[in-house]
């Protein structure tokens, strides 16, 4: 009989024969080239299959396989040898029968304990603390707040508008902004289940470190009564991990795209501390409805890496109006050597994307135009191998992060900045 015969008689493929004989587990005739498959081979494939279905692994099988080769289980003490392995198979499986039922068990009971209540959780809203920070991004005043709908000390709906013609709406708590992405430009957003397949376990211990960094650093800073900002955070958020060590005082604000990330980071937060002052503002531009010169300290979670990807201007230069004397940026950037072929790939992918983006001399360059100087920086790794939601890495090419706090210059410096770098 043939390989590809006897492969089909056991429902098996030809390579799990080949490498049974690889194994000498099988003893086939051998005909020129070609293997005969024997009635040795048969016997033999029928014991095989019988130890499997016992859970014996194919090394066990290679030794009992082997000592009935050459005892052939003729006499007693054979046949009690071939029992007590049966039996201690029988009480291992029986053991590890007892462990599973055990972590079966206590898997029942972690569902119980950590699954939140079905019923429909409250959701805070827009503070009332943040109405007079609430300034149209064209005129740069107050904007008039209509229509609103407020529960305790949070507006849930109405709409914001100005003399210029600027709107936006209040829905569920959440500010909405004119010139929205009409689709995002991701397939789904960094929290959803389905992007964390397509990122690289080593990427998110990259991002893990980055969250370190974040933290160690932000609990350095004081920021009682601060107005704190996280940006695209669809691409990538920190404050949520770590929001409940920092200082309560604070004000926080989220800005995203994705209407869904922004609900999910809302109930992280609520859950963790619902008495926090956050504000939610659905936005693709970075033209925020806040106050001019009110952002004390901006959290640059790769804001800059995946805005530029997206636009052809720096984030930075974009929201430069927001910044003032003491500003200070706390920031992740992800970055290629100049010499990438990735670097191509996202001008083909993205080609509304800024000429200069995750070039290495991209950030500290863009940041010295608009008014600010690196004073930190740390580069806390690299990876080859991202995962597929980074469509435009090319194998093996070192994708780095690098951790930075930057402060604004002082003021005769922001007068005359530098010209002729990097386009804005």
């Amino acid at each position: 009989m043939k390989i590809g015969a006897f492969a089909k008689l056991y429902q098996v493929t030809t390579d799990t024969v080949r490498y049974y004989i690889d194994l000498g587990l099988l003893i086939p005739d051998k005909k020129n080239t070609q293997y005969q498959m024997n009635q040795s081979c048969v016997d033999d494939m029928a014991f095989i299959i019988k130890l499997k279905k016992f859970h014996f692994s194919l090394q066990e099988i290679q030794q009992i396989l082997s000592y009935k080769r050459i005892t052939n289980f003729s006499d007693h003490e054979d046949i009690d040898y071939l029992n007590n392995l049966l039996i201690n198979k029988k009480n291992q499986l029986t053991k590890k029968k007892e462990d599973i039922s055990k972590a079966i068990q206590l898997i029942e009971k972690a569902v119980q304990t950590s699954s939140p209540s079905s019923k429909e959780e409250d959701f805070t809203g827009i503070p009332l603390s943040y109405v007079n920070l609430l300034y149209c991004p064209k005129c740069r005043i107050p904007l008039e707040i209509k229509d609103v709908t407020i529960k305790n000390v949070y507006i849930q709906t109405g709409s914001l508008t100005c003399t210029c013609g600027y709107e936006a709406t209040i829905e569920e708590g959440i500010i909405i902004t004119a010139n929205l992405y009409e689709k995002s430009p991701y397939p789904s957003y960094f929290y959803d289940k389905e992007t964390i397949k397509e990122i690289n376990p080593k990427m998110i211990n990259l991002y893990e470190k980055s969250n370190f960094w974040f933290q160690k650093v932000l609990q350095n800073i004081d920021l009682k009564n601060k107005l704190i900002v996280e940006t695209n955070v669809d691409a990538f958020v920190s404050l949520p991990k770590f929001i409940d060590v920092l200082e309560t005082s604070a004000f926080y604000v989220f800005s995203g795209y994705s209407l869904a990330m922004l609900k999910k980071i809302r109930k992280r937060i609520d859950r963790m501390n619902p008495k926090l002052n956050v504000l939610y503002i659905l936005n693709s531009d970075l033209n925020l409805p806040l106050k001019p010169q009110s952002i004390d300290v901006f959290i640059d979670s790769l804001t800059i890496t995946d805005f530029s990807i997206l636009n052809p201007r720096f984030p930075i230069h974009v929201l430069k109006n927001y910044f003032h004397s003491r500003s200070t940026i706390v920031g992740g950037y992800a970055y290629y050597d100049s010499s990438a072929k990735s670097l191509k790939n996202i001008s083909a992918l993205y080609p509304n994307s800024h000429e200069s983006r995750l070039y290495p001399k991209y950030l500290e360059e863009n940041l010295s135009v608009n008014g600010f100087q690196m004073t930190q920086s740390e580069n806390i790794g690299h990876c080859t191998d991202p995962g597929s939601f980074f469509d435009y890495h090319v194998k093996d090419e070192k994708l780095h992060m690098l951790m930075y706090l930057a402060d604004t210059k002082n003021s005769t410096q922001r007068d005359c900045p530098k010209s002729g770098l990097l386009h804005q």
